[in-house]
């Protein structure tokens, strides 16, 4: 069960840095750092993450490098078995390369809902490209001549759909799903 409360949480992290995403977005000044709009705005004070990035650090610069970082937390956080080191491994590659105080920052944040973030993480010298994350591999994407039509669960008013279960009532939809258990 701890399992499912740990990617709750990793989860609830993603979208705190999506929500640090597009308030940047909305209040950046071009010649500003992260950690000065952080500081200057209640929004983003209390995202511990724009502290602990580079101070110099551009918004935008985040932006590309928060994005290259978690965009493949939500497939990774549906897998049966979570590739600790490939998630802590992508965010350490593309927004702590050059900022080893602030990874480790980070990492204890993240420990007091996460106890094993970071573990086996080894550090990234500063003249790597961030984006070359071995331990991530991106998924091929599938051919759209495979794509299976399908109606609409929810929109789906017909009689045999007024006696359907809860989800949560019977088994699971998808059984490699580890949460519901």
């Amino acid at each position: 069960m701890k399992d499912a409360f740990e990617r709750r949480a990793l989860l609830l992290h993603l979208g705190e840095v999506l929500a640090a995403i597009s308030s940047l977005l909305r209040n950046s000044d071009a010649r500003g750092t992260v950690r000065n709009l952080a500081a200057a705005n209640d929004s983003l004070a209390g995202i511990g993450l724009l502290t602990q990035v580079s101070p110099r650090m551009t918004p935008r610069e985040f932006v590309q490098r928060a994005a290259d970082a978690f965009h493949l937390w939500p497939q990774q956080l549906l897998e049966l078995e979570l590739d600790y080191e490939g998630l802590a491994s992508s965010v350490q590659r593309n927004l702590f390369a050059d900022n080893p105080a602030g990874w480790h920052a980070y990492v204890e944040d993240m420990k007091r809902e996460v106890a094993w973030f970071g573990a086996g993480v080894p550090l990234v010298e500063s003249h790597e490209d961030p984006s070359a994350d071995s331990t991530v591999a991106e998924p091929p994407a599938e051919p759209a001549s495979d794509a299976v039509s399908s109606t609409d669960v929810e929109a789906d008013h017909s009689p045999t759909s007024a006696g359907r279960d809860s989800v949560e009532a019977g088994e699971r939809i998808y059984p490699a799903w580890p949460w519901k258990s």
